[in-house]
Formats: C-alpha cells, structure tokens, sequence
C-alpha cells in the first residue's frame, strides 16, 4: 500500500485562464478509498493526472508513500490509471488486453493466464475472454480497462470517471466490485456521478481548484453544501430518465 500526499498543488494551462488548480493539498492514507468529485472544470482530473505523472504540476509537490515523484515519469510512479475513454488495444482479445502489462514486465505465461482469468472472473469477463474490444458494449469495456489495471496489483489505483458509460444500477454493482477488488490498495477515483461516493472512505468536493469540503457521503448530504446540492441534482436527473 501507498499514501499519496498532494502539498500546495498548482496547475495553470494559460496564463490567460485561471490556474486549473491552486494551493491544493491532500493527503490520502495507506489503503483510503477516496472519491474526488465537483462540477465540471473544478481540477478533478488535473489533480489526478499530476498524481499519475501525466502532468506536471506548475507549483508543489507530489509524494507517493512519502517520496517525491514530483518529476519522475509515470512507469516510476507504481500508480495505475484507467481513463474514461478506456484506451484498450483493438487488435488484441480481451485477454490480451488484461495480460499485457504482465507480459511487458516479464511475468511468466503461467503467472499470467493464472491472474487474469481469476481478475476477469471477479469483474464477469470470463466468458468475453476470447473476444476484441470492438465486440463489447461500453459497460464490457469499461470492465477490461479494470481489470488490466488490477491484474497488475498497482499499491495506487487511479479511475477517472469510470461509470461515464454505463446507468446508475450498474455504477452501484462495479463500485462495490471495484471496492472488494482494490482492498489493500490505495484509491483514488474520480466522477461525476455520486452514487458510488456512498461506498468511499471519504469523499473530497472540489471547485475552483480547491477543496471545499469532505468528509463521509452521508455528512455531506446533511451539511447542506455543494455536495448537498450535486445530489439533489443527480436524483432529479434520475428520476425524470426513470418517468
């Protein structure tokens, strides 16, 4: 496991614009699942990006389990990322895919085969095993991308925005999935979506580059803030999908 320690982050694109992040610190604990979450262009996926090595930082520091990664590149960081997008390999099998990393690291054929059919089993991928990327719904993909991350045992484990493609009921069971999965890692997971805020250890609302609150889901939904209000919105939007 890893702690990740953001101290006085700052993340500016334009000298126009206003920075993407400012004076943003965080500490994560060893083996925390924590959910990071605000309106859309608040520094989520800046902040996590600078975490995975896909940005560097204008201003502060990154550690992870307390050493600074501040510049180091992302294959030195032992942080895995699955993006919204997926990034599978088309031309490779769903079990291809999950197996690469571990081919690439010099993993046995054995160890291999042995860790990806027990994490695709975790995640029901068992039977899509034999199929390419282009054959799954973007649920399916969405699961691979999980399992490739996980097959690896990464002691960080970043999600941007995993349940982008697939409906509330279904956000809820891989959250939950996800949660038994990254036991005795440290996680960090972003999205726009809250119901699997329920689920984190705690929860951090950004906006504008800052943390404005945290805490536990339940805490925040009574304390009338943000959080409140973006819950509110989410169960409206729910319920008229639902009419």
């Amino acid at each position: 496991m890893a702690s990740v320690t953001l101290r006085d982050l700052a993340k500016r694109f334009d000298s126009s614009h206003s920075p993407a992040l400012r004076d943003f610190s965080l500490e994560v604990k060893d083996g925390e699942f924590l959910v990071l979450l605000g309106p859309s262009g608040c520094g989520k996926t800046t902040a996590l990006r600078c975490i995975a090595g896909l940005e560097e930082p204008s201003a502060g520091q990154v550690f992870i389990a307390d050493r600074d990664v501040t510049h180091l590149p992302p294959g030195e960081r032992d942080v895995a990322m699955v993006f919204q997008n997926y990034a599978l390999y088309p031309h490779l099998s769903v079990r291809e895919n999950i197996g690469f990393a571990l081919e690439v690291r010099g993993v046995g054929k054995r160890e291999v085969m042995r860790r990806v059919l027990e994490t695709a089993a975790r995640l029901e991928l068992s039977d899509l095993l034999d199929r390419k990327p282009a054959q799954l719904s973007g649920g399916q993909r969405q699961r691979v991308a999980l399992a490739r991350a996980l097959v690896g045992r990464p002691p960080v484990l970043i999600l941007d925005d995993p349940f982008a493609s697939v409906d509330a009921a279904k956000e809820e069971e891989i959250a939950a999935k996800l949660r038994a999965l990254a036991q005795g890692r440290t996680v960090l997971l972003m999205t726009h979506r809250l119901r699997a805020a329920q689920l984190a250890d705690r929860v951090v609302v950004l906006d504008a580059g800052r943390v404005v609150e945290q805490g536990r889901h339940a805490d925040l939904v009574s304390s009338g803030g943000l959080y409140a209000r973006l819950w509110r919105i989410q169960q409206l939007e729910e319920e008229i999908a639902r009419a």
